[in-house]
Formats: structure tokens, sequence, C-alpha cells
């Protein structure tokens, strides 16, 4: 009798740490659908298709370490103005799977010369376009809006990277 009852306690206690063992194996393996669709890595032909511009806005420089004066975030926000006055001009930005961009005009032909456009590479989930500021587009959610920023200023520190686009798929 003695020696079924320690097997029972010795089976009891192996299984226990099986149990154990195995909810720690499970508790780290396991993903929630939830925070796989925050953790969104969008590849090359997320970008691919023309995009309307949806908004804009101004946001400090993440590298700035004082708090903005109230002169910077007035300049910006003029120079927002302008920024999205020159893109509203636009009927739509095309992104084409050939590594080419194009901001198309009121009545541009589908075939020709373009007059705002060239080339862009894919790196670091981005998408950055071939111009002096750098512009990088960076979606986040499956089949979600892009968002363009400035990573590069031309000449002087400039309110380029206070500026933040949005651009929603037309197709």
């Amino acid at each position: 009798m003695q020696r079924s009852t320690r097997a029972i306690c010795a089976t009891t206690l192996f299984l226990a740490i099986g149990t154990i063992d195995l909810a720690n194996i499970l508790s780290v393996s396991y993903v929630r659908p939830v925070q796989a669709q925050e953790e969104y890595l969008p590849t090359e032909k997320d970008f691919v298709g023309k995009w309307t511009l949806s908004g804009s806005a101004i946001r400090p420089p993440r590298d700035m370490t004082d708090a903005p004066t109230p002169e910077q975030e007035a300049a910006a926000t003029e120079f927002q103005q302008t920024l999205t006055a020159f893109y509203g001009a636009f009927d739509y930005l095309e992104i084409t799977a050939d590594g080419r961009y194009n901001f198309h005009q009121p009545g541009d032909p589908t075939s020709g010369p373009c007059v705002w456009c060239g080339t862009w590479s894919f790196k670091k989930s981005s998408l950055w376009l071939e111009l002096d500021t750098a512009p990088r587009l960076d979606i986040y959610a499956k089949d979600g809006d892009m968002q363009m920023t400035y990573t590069v200023e031309p000449d002087e520190k400039s309110k380029y990277a206070w500026q933040v686009f949005g651009w929603t798929k037309a197709e």
C-alpha cells in the first residue's frame, strides 16, 4: 500500500511540474491577434497605388530637447499651410511597383513627362522618396493610411521636421 501511495504522490508531483512548465511555454509563445495587428510591418507592395492627401499636422521634432517656443510653433504652422497648399494642388500621389513615384496634377496626361516625380527606395519598413528632404512614408496598420514625415533638413534647420501629412489609398 505504501508503494502505491508513493507512486501516486510521485506521479502527482511530476504532473504538477509538467503542468507548470507547459504553462510557462504557452505563455511565452502565445501572441494575441491584437498584438500582431499593432506590430504590423508593411512591405513594398503596401505602398504601391494611388494616394490622396487626407490631412496634415505639425509635431515638434523627436530630437528637440527643449519645449518649443510659440514662435517656432507659429512658424511651423505657417509653413504647414504652404506645404498643404502645395500637396493639395495635386490630384494624387502615385507609387508604382517599378520604383517610381509621381505627384499627378489635375489634367496631367497618363503618360509623358511629369512635373513632380522621381524614384523611391524601401528600407526599415518605410518607403523613402528620393528628394533633398528625404520624405519617409509609413503605414502603421494593414490597409491603413500612409503618413509622410521628413527626415532631412535642407540647408539650415528648417520647419520640415515639424511636418506630418496623411495620405489615404484612392483605389
